[in-house]
């Protein structure tokens, strides 16, 4: 006994189930005086086939298209993290820019002072002089340093100003933080359940999938595997309006003619999928 298979470029065969290797050709002529070489009858026996390899077919691409998703999910763990790196580097900055101020208002205290001294040795220098003119140069250059402290004065107020303004930027950008680590947790967790179910779904269709394929001609499932590993979509593909389901080439009149008869396995010559009738 074996199976009754047909070539892309329109050849009958029987392929022997014990030795797939071996095949026995057919003259299109004796083709259907030949379906005798089969199991069961050939029409009921190859839509049977197809019928089941379109459904094992629906379970490969669900699987794949969950193992894509199960292998995208770290990528999308990452997007979220990188949310929240934003937050903690726009919090890092204020910050930052906060210490820097306060650097900047000691400096300023500090060359106040400075100034200052400088005041409190000219007074002392006032004492010591005895002509007017010298004493009027010192209140000049008192009065000069009094314009420079009123200036490093200005400009700390504007400093402890920028610095108020930062500490309230500084809370807010806490509290998105916050907000921000809690949508994180959350959207992670949804990731984590999602990765358990992909991977829960994944198991059951591949013992759903292992079942079916028990039921498959071992011939059919070994060609079907190898066009579906080669093609990465579909395997098994309709005739539609006189063309492949799968590469949307017109199909030669033979190759039509057998899918409509639906009497052994029949494949596109140009990509190899399997084709089936539609009405």
């Amino acid at each position: 006994m074996g199976t009754l298979l047909s070539s892309p470029q329109g050849d009958i065969f029987i392929e022997s189930r014990q030795n797939p290797a071996a095949r026995v050709d057919l003259p299109r002529q004796d083709y259907y005086t030949s379906v005798a070489f089969c199991e069961r009858p050939p029409r009921d026996y190859v839509s049977t086939s197809i019928e089941r390899l379109l459904i094992i077919q629906e379970r490969d691409r669900r699987i794949n298209q969950l193992t894509r998703e199960h292998e995208d999910i770290p990528a999308r763990c990452k997007e979220i993290e990188s949310r929240l790196q934003v937050h903690r580097e726009s919090l890092k900055t204020a910050q930052e820019e906060l210490k820097k101020n306060g650097a900047a208002i000691k400096q300023i205290e500090g060359d106040i002072e400075a100034q200052r001294q400088r005041i409190s040795k000219f007074r002392e220098q006032q004492f010591q002089i005895k002509s007017n003119e010298e004493y009027r140069a010192l209140e000049r250059e008192i009065a000069a340093v009094q314009k420079g402290i009123g200036n490093l004065e200005d400009r700390e107020l504007t400093v402890m100003e920028q610095m108020d303004g930062l500490r309230r930027d500084i809370a807010e950008r806490e509290q998105d933080l916050k907000k921000e680590e809690s949508r994180v947790v959350e959207d992670q967790s949804v990731l984590n359940q999602r990765l358990q179910n992909i991977q829960r779904e994944i198991h059951d269709l591949k013992v759903d999938r292992d079942a079916l394929a028990k039921d498959v001609d071992p011939a059919w499932l070994s060609r079907y595997e190898r066009i579906l590993k080669r093609t990465g979509d579909y395997a098994v593909v309709p005739v539609e309006s006189s063309a492949c389901g799968g590469c949307h080439m017109n199909l030669p009149p033979h190759l039509i003619h057998d899918a409509k008869k639906n009497m052994a396995m029949t494949q596109c010559s140009y990509c190899s999928r399997i084709l089936y009738w539609q009405p």
